[in-house]
């Protein structure tokens, strides 16, 4: 047997507290005072009424008549136990009943609700009391309970009472905020869903619902709770059938207790376009099969279904164009040697690429000049990938050309040769030739143009790659430091050259700041390594955020407070250095990148000092790039071992 309802237990315990007070009110107050009063006050009148009765019959001296008078009023009336009379100074007169058992003598000689004596004259003076004892006001339960209308009363208001605590509880489950008792986490999961949750009780009533329904009914989470779910403006499925009176899912998964699955529905908020969303119910069961609440999720599926209208446009556009796909079919039939060919031609440009790799390979005879072998190499496959694709293009721009459509105009005109005036005015095939030979004049111009345009590209990449051999002879480094004059421009463009092209592919900003008329004394190969490695940091730094427009501004001059030094600065706008990775920057083995090694900026740093230098780095933080300078003597002085 399923237990009662809370809310119908919280009401019953809050009437069975009311009850409880006002009875121990009722106590507390003596609520019979009233009617305590009321008895008193006929018990005082009746007294004295037989005093002036019975203060007749005694100047009368008739006291047998006086006994049997009193006799007869304690057996007609229940409630008197005893009566007496008795003489002011003497003995009593007349008794009737046990009168020295019931009767005790009032305090200060007053009456009370059961003792009451009242004077009786003779003449104008005193001359007896009468006594009378009343048995004591007692109640029993059903006069109590049944019968007064106190009971009526607590009953009445006990009523009253159930019927407004039923509905307040109703009312106020109904507008608390369950996201107040939801523990932060579960909270933070639902409102971190992108489709909207709701959970509604019995009677269709919000009771919670996450941030991405607030943020598609544009109402907030107090205007939500308690109102009924299907009062908002909801529509019926456009593509469904015409429905007049709507029966919406979470109502479908109460009545039939079962999950409402795939249901479309069309919600249009004011100021905003029609939502379509993909409902979903799930009811959720009490002990046994009682329905407790749904749980209702919302998908939005206007975009798929714009996406879907989208894709049979573009669907209906392909059968529409089915014909000049066959047309072209049986072209590309004709071209397909012409494409064994290719493929063979592409096959020898990517063996001679290999073949040029090598080659620059075994170039690279410097163990400290690997990386920058190695960066040689990737930025000359970069440039003969370039090639691959501009020949790719040129290819297939000569398979344009429609030789074949050619061939069968001039077939035509060598049919109609002896009537050509009157083949290309009167025939209907034949009005359509020179149009059609413009078009076709238009066709091998454009392929012809990208032909060319390609070529030139081709040719400006091949010699990018001269370029970037020719710089490795000049990175080549000898075995002992080589002292000589150097221009210090010429050493940060022969490193920029190297990275230059994949700067510029990636759409990198290069700044340069030169004073052209630096020179002195140094080891060009170190002064070289360390100039390779700072910009090739920069470069990794920058492409480490690639939706973020970079800028490699390189700067050389004369360091202002040190004077007979050549300041080099290095400034990208690249990811930046932690500060408390400043520190450990130049240490060995120590590096921020995933494939890093940790050599780099240390060997550039040890570079530096030997050369009487030194290698500095700094930065405002993630995400704020970085500042790398190099200070060098322009003239060789001794370093201490």
């Amino acid at each position: 047997m399923n237990r009662f309802a809370p809310i119908l237990v919280i009401s019953l315990c809050l009437v069975g507290i009311m009850i409880g007070a006002l009875v121990i009110g009722a106590a507390l107050v003596d609520l019979d005072s009233s009617e305590r009063t009321h008895i008193f006050a006929a018990r005082k009148t009746l007294s004295e009424s037989l005093a002036i009765e019975y203060a007749i019959l005694a100047a009368s001296s008739q006291q047998s008549a006086l006994e049997s008078a009193m006799k007869a009023l304690v057996a007609h009336e229940s409630d008197i136990q005893s009566m007496a009379i008795q003489i002011l100074g003497g003995e009593r007169l007349v008794v009737v009943g046990e009168h020295d058992r019931y009767w005790v003598e009032p305090p200060v000689r007053q009456s009370t609700v059961t003792h009451i004596q009242v004077p009786i004259h003779r003449a104008s003076s005193p001359w007896a009391t009468l006594q009378i004892s009343f048995k004591p006001v007692h109640r029993s339960l059903e006069e109590t309970w049944l019968s007064g209308p106190w009971p009526r009363f607590v009953a009445v208001v006990a009523v009253l009472m159930f019927i407004g605590a039923l509905a307040l509880m109703k009312w106020t489950l109904r507008h608390l905020d369950p996201s107040e008792v939801i523990p932060p986490r579960v909270k933070g999961a639902l409102d971190s869903l992108t489709d909207s949750v709701v959970l509604v009780d019995r009677s269709g009533s919000i009771v919670l619902v996450n941030e991405a329904f607030c943020r598609l009914t544009h109402q907030s989470l107090a205007a939500l709770l308690g109102r009924p779910l299907s009062r908002f403006h909801w529509e019926p499925d456009p593509e469904g059938p015409p429905s007049t009176v709507p029966v919406y899912p979470w109502e479908r998964a109460i009545e039939f207790k079962t999950l409402q699955q795939g249901v479309r529905l069309g919600v249009r908020v004011p100021g905003d376009a029609l939502h379509t969303l993909s409902v979903t119910s799930m009811p959720i069961f009490e002990e046994g099969d009682t329905v407790r609440g749904i749980l209702v999720s919302f998908h939005d599926v206007t975009d798929v279904d714009h996406a879907k209208a989208q894709l049979q446009n573009a669907i209906a556009k392909l059968e529409q164009s089915q014909s000049q796909v066959v047309s072209q079919n049986e072209q590309l039939e004709q071209v397909n040697d012409r494409l064994v060919q290719e493929v063979e031609e592409r096959k020898r440009i990517q063996a001679e690429r290999e073949e040029l790799n090598r080659k620059l390979l075994e170039r690279s005879r410097s163990v400290g000049m690997a990386d920058v072998a190695s960066t040689v190499l990737h930025n000359v496959g970069n440039i003969l990938n370039s090639i691959n694709i501009s020949v790719d293009v040129a290819l297939r721009a000569l398979k344009r050309v429609p030789t074949d459509d050619m061939a069968l105009i001039a077939s035509l005109l060598q049919q109609h040769r002896h009537e050509l005036m009157h083949y290309l005015s009167e025939d209907a095939q034949g009005k359509q030739l020179p149009s059609y030979l413009t078009m076709l004049a238009e066709s091998v111009r454009q392929n012809q143009g990208l032909v060319e345009t390609e070529l030139m590209g081709l040719s400006r990449n091949v010699n990018h790659i001269r370029q970037v051999v020719d710089r490795q002879i000049h990175l080549a480094r000898s075995e002992r430091a080589l002292w000589e004059p150097v221009r210090f421009q010429d050493l940060i463009e022969q490193a920029l050259a190297i990275y230059r092209p994949t700067l510029e592919q990636g759409g990198c900003e290069i700044v340069e700041q030169y004073d052209g008329d630096l020179e002195g004394l140094c080891d060009r190969h170190q002064v070289l390594q360390i100039l390779v490695n700072l910009v090739s940091n920069a470069k990794n730094a920058m492409e480490a955020i690639p939706d973020k427009p970079h800028r490699l501004t390189l700067h050389v001059g004369a360091a202002p407070d040190r004077p007979g030094f050549v300041r080099f600065e290095i400034i990208d706008t690249g990811m930046g250095i932690v500060s408390g990775h400043l520190s450990r920057l130049f240490t060995q083995r120590f590096t921020s990148r995933s494939d890093g090694h940790g050599i780099g900026l240390h060997s550039a740093a040890l570079a530096a000092k030997n050369l009487g230098g030194t290698l500095q780095a700094k930065s405002e933080g993630p995400g704020q790039g970085a500042t790398f300078v190099l200070e060098l003597p322009l003239n060789p002085i001794e370093v201490p071992t």
